[in-house]
């Protein structure tokens, strides 16, 4: 429990603060970081490189990564993030990437803090709960209203609550951390 915490905590620091190179250099910045992630981390992670200069980044995966991962590829969650946000901030105006940054880093956190605390009631067919869910929408709502109208708001923070409950349905499993941004950016687009 301890461990999804500080998971949850690193991901929502660690995402919200792509919002000062966004600010100060513009969207072209969080592709750039992104493709640096995924050009210098993906292969570290997938060819499971270890070595003096690689130490660090392993260190730090021991504090935020999930025991299944690291039979897989350690960080993937990372690299659907960095994939998902690369495209939005290819594709999309710079308030839209604004939108993607503020709700994967706020819903997605909260709500699994929420959850995995307080959460008792789920939610049919998945792991989520009906509190985390909540929690995470009235988060959300409120970090988005620093740049967004109440009803844009609260429309894209429950549609990535959607997203969310049907991306990790048992069902069929799409990462939530590359819907997620392009969802929120495409929405934000479509309510403008």
């Amino acid at each position: 429990m301890r461990l999804e915490l500080l998971r949850k905590v690193f991901h929502i620091v660690s995402i919200l603060l792509l919002l000062i190179p966004l600010e100060l250099f513009g969207k072209f910045s969080i592709t750039l970081i992104m493709f640096l992630m995924l050009s210098i981390f993906f292969p570290i992670s997938y060819f499971k490189i270890k070595n003096t200069l690689t130490y660090p980044f392993w260190k730090l995966l021991e504090y935020v990564e999930r025991k299944q991962n690291w039979e897989t590829i350690p960080g993937k969650q990372a690299y659907s993030l960095a994939v998902g946000l690369s495209l939005v901030s290819l594709i999309f105006p710079e308030k839209a990437v604004k939108v993607a940054i503020i709700s994967t880093a706020i819903y997605d956190g909260i709500a699994t803090i929420v959850g995995k605390f307080i959460g008792k009631h789920r939610i049919l067919f998945t792991n989520k709960s009906i509190e985390g869910t909540v929690a995470g929408i009235v988060a959300n709502t409120l970090a988005l209203l620093l740049i967004l109208p109440l009803w844009k708001a609260i429309f894209i923070s429950i549609t990535v609550a959607t997203v969310e409950i049907f991306a990790n349905s048992r069902r069929w499993y799409l990462d939530d951390n590359f819907l997620i941004p392009l969802v929120s950016a495409a929405l934000y687009l479509v309510l403008k």
